[in-house]
């Protein structure tokens, strides 16, 4: 937790206007940038529901709110984002511990690396099941429960490969570009509602994303920056304060997604060795 404490101070000391604890849906929770997000806004004092697919972790992960004794709340649910009941059960549990639902952040996600001729079919869809399924499912559960509140807020969780597609990261980068759309979309539909959305284009994270992806598994690229999950969780919460549409982790990310529209056949090339 001093990783996380550390960046809580830095938090604090930049973005955080005093606000009365929100309750805050997070998906994928049971991992990476969902439990950093879940502990950094359990320690800001907020009401968490972390949803998962592993309810042994997210267990933990109550344990360890307690453990530090940190003010907010967390709520462990198992739901699998691919199930739209798993998530309308997910929100109703929400309601019913907190009584109001302020804020989604829709961060569950999986990767897939190789050629799409060759790859498993059963693998292409399951990206696409989760990470655009599983958003539009997270946000349709979602949105009742917050106009019933007032208002509220979604961060989609996206990545510098859905600007900026990479070869042998096709499916990957195409669902994470059908998330910014969404995006975009939904700032328009929910407007009348109070409800605003920030996409957080997230680049290369020192998480179990990369060994966990599917087709050719492997590790994080030792030639590019790597983020920790505590430094997206900070961006997460700095788009909860600032509400932009959309927002980069790092300035290095920013400085990739502008090269890949500005010059897109040389990053085109570049992206085909690295991804090789």
């Amino acid at each position: 937790m001093k990783q996380q404490q550390s960046g809580l101070n830095f938090y604090e000391k930049l973005f955080v206007r005093e606000h009365k604890p929100r309750s805050i849906l997070i998906t994928g929770a049971s991992s990476g940038i969902g439990k950093s997000s879940s502990l950094l806004f359990a320690a800001l004092g907020d009401q968490v529901t972390a949803t998962a697919r592993r309810l042994d972790r997210l267990n933990d992960l109550k344990a360890e709110v307690e453990r530090e004794n940190l003010p907010g709340a967390l709520l462990p649910v198992e739901a699998d984002v691919t199930d739209p009941d798993a998530m309308r059960r997910a929100v109703a549990l929400a309601l019913a511990e907190y009584n109001r639902l302020d804020v989604l952040v829709a961060n569950a996600g999986i990767g897939h690396r190789g050629a799409l001729v060759e790859a498993d079919w059963a693998d292409l869809e399951t990206v696409l099941r989760t990470n655009i399924d599983g958003v539009i499912h997270s946000v349709r559960a979602a949105v009742p429960a917050m106009r019933a509140s007032g208002g509220g807020y979604i961060v989609l969780i996206s990545s510098i490969l859905g600007p900026v597609p990479g070869p042998y990261a096709a499916v990957y980068s195409a669902s994470k570009a059908a998330v910014d759309a969404l995006g975009r979309s939904l700032r328009g539909e929910l407007r009348a509602d109070r409800i605003g959305v920030s996409v957080v284009h997230v680049g290369q994270t020192r998480t179990e994303f990369a060994e966990k992806r599917l087709g050719y598994p492997g590790q994080v690229a030792t030639r590019w920056p790597t983020l920790q999950p505590g430094e997206v969780a900070l961006a997460i919460a700095h788009a909860l304060e600032r509400q932009p549409r959309t927002l980069s982790a790092r300035t290095i990310d920013s400085l990739f997604i502008w090269a890949g529209r500005r010059f897109p056949a040389i990053m085109d090339r570049l992206l085909t060795r690295v991804y090789r």
